[in-house]
């Protein structure tokens, strides 16, 4: 089942990996989004950007931590790192490489991998 702001581009079955790869397109922005459906007891999410650098300052190393540390929402510091000590995640990280940022994470427990999700 498709969300409405989605349209599906491709199916692709990975039989090596025992899953399927599905790559949805965002109506309005044109995000891709991947979905890898496996039989997997962790539910798995990640949010990449590229983040090309046009120097070497460092400053998408930075805008990493920065992202990090709270909202209006989440009023804290680094909410997301105060709920490794409060979550049952089975994976939570941040990480640049030389030209993308990615805010990796995965929990057994569907009601903790939709907490983390909000964070």
């Amino acid at each position: 089942m498709t969300h409405p702001a989605f349209e599906l581009v491709r199916s692709e079955r990975v039989s090596a990996l025992n899953l399927t790869v599905e790559e949805y397109r965002h109506h309005v922005t044109g995000a891709r989004h991947i979905h890898l459906a496996a039989a997997d007891d962790n539910n798995a999410f990640l949010v990449a950007f590229l983040t090309v650098p046009q120097d070497s300052t460092g400053v998408a190393h930075i805008l990493e931590h920065t992202a990090l540390c709270g909202s209006r929402r989440y009023p804290v510091r680094d909410p997301f790192f105060l709920m490794l000590r409060r979550s049952l995640n089975t994976f939570m990280n941040a990480m640049t490489a030389s030209d993308w940022t990615a805010y990796p994470f995965a929990s057994q427990n569907r009601k903790d991998f939709f907490n983390l999700l909000d964070v």
